[in-house]
């Protein structure tokens, strides 16, 4: 019998020894008795290494997602941040003194809010977004805006503004006022990626911005009008931009401006008041402005007994749109010669 009890330490010893190593595989209900061995957590009554324990990963209750592994006493290798796989809160409400509120979730010692305050719509640096979908498992900050309940009620979970987070290859982005998903495919103004906006008449073809759709992209100095990339530098029906049409006394188009051959813009004939103040203009002759007179009016001589006149421009002298032409009907009238108010020159 004394040899039996002179045993007892010795076996003692040995368990603290195997301990050290690993889980000792008490299961005891009571707290553990004797106390763990050094690098060993009492958790239900077992001792348990929670550098290595997917169930116990970091603190007593604390169970890894499926998939998961224990490394360090941190979850890794199963869910994403995009909260797809959710981690149980510990199941031990000491671990949190005073134990958390049911707004608040606990991880490791510290009470975390659940949710978002309710209206704050980008709660991406709040509390609860790291923790939405359990301790240390975060909202995924380009799927999602805020952690909160879904219109309607329900526990917290991943939202994008008011409405569930957006799925792979969307993103959630702000606007108006609100934050609505965006598909980074399609979307001309987050193409490929949030911010990136395709050019005046490109669109957006699976994330690649493009000139018509599935086009390549327009080069340097060129830009996308009616689905065909333009150099607007020097074309006159698109000159400095789609739609920019270069005039009769500026036909040509240099450097994305209207001018007269090489040269500015001529001046533009301006029709005067029954007959009174007005302006013959200049009109482009081969690349140079050439004053309108009978003997050159819109780069042509007037013959017989025509002259050089104001018209067109409709109803309303000076409101743009006025041309020189030979007339010969010299009377002053609304809608003359050429349309307008004729005003003759010698």
């Amino acid at each position: 019998m004394a040899r039996a009890l002179n045993l007892i330490p010795f076996c003692f010893a040995l368990v603290a020894m195997v301990a050290a190593c690993g889980d000792d595989g008490r299961t005891s209900p009571s707290a553990c008795n004797p106390a763990c061995a050094a690098g060993l957590t009492c958790c239900a009554g077992a001792c348990v290494s929670t550098q290595t324990r997917a169930d116990h990963c970091g603190m007593c209750g604390n169970i890894c997602a499926a998939g998961s592994t224990c490394a360090a006493g941190v979850c890794s290798g199963g869910p994403t941040m995009d909260g797809s796989v959710p981690m149980p809160d510990s199941s031990v409400p000491s671990m949190c003194t005073p134990t958390c509120s049911a707004d608040e979730r606990c991880c490791g010692a510290t009470c975390f809010d659940r949710a978002a305050p309710a209206g704050q719509l980008d709660a991406r640096g709040h509390e609860s977004f790291l923790h939405c979908n359990g301790c240390g498992l975060g909202c995924d900050m380009e799927r999602a805006s805020r952690c909160g309940a879904p219109a309607g009620g329900g526990a917290a979970q991943c939202l994008c503004g008011n409405l569930a987070q957006c799925p792979a290859g969307q993103a959630c982005i702000q606007r108006e006022g609100n934050f609505i998903c965006a598909d980074l495919r399609f979307d001309q103004n987050n193409c490929g990626e949030v911010g990136r906006v395709c050019a005046e008449g490109e669109s957006c073809s699976e994330g690649v911005c493009g000139c018509g759709f599935g086009g390549p992209t327009c080069g340097a100095g060129q830009a996308c009008c009616g689905g065909a990339c333009i150099d607007t530098s020097a074309d006159p029906m698109n000159c400095g931009g789609c739609g920019t049409v270069c005039g009769a006394n500026a036909p040509n188009c240099n450097s994305g401006s209207c001018g007269c051959g090489t040269g500015p813009a001529c001046t533009a004939p301006v029709a005067g008041v029954f007959g009174m103040g007005g302006m013959p203009g200049q009109s482009c002759c081969a690349g140079t402005c050439v004053a309108n007179t009978t003997e050159s009016c819109a780069c042509m001589a007037c013959t017989g007994e025509d002259t050089c006149q104001v018209g067109g421009g409709g109803l309303i002298p000076g409101m743009g749109g006025e041309v020189s032409v030979c007339c010969g009907d010299e009377s002053v009238a609304i809608l003359g010669c050429g349309g307008g108010f004729p005003l003759p020159f010698p």
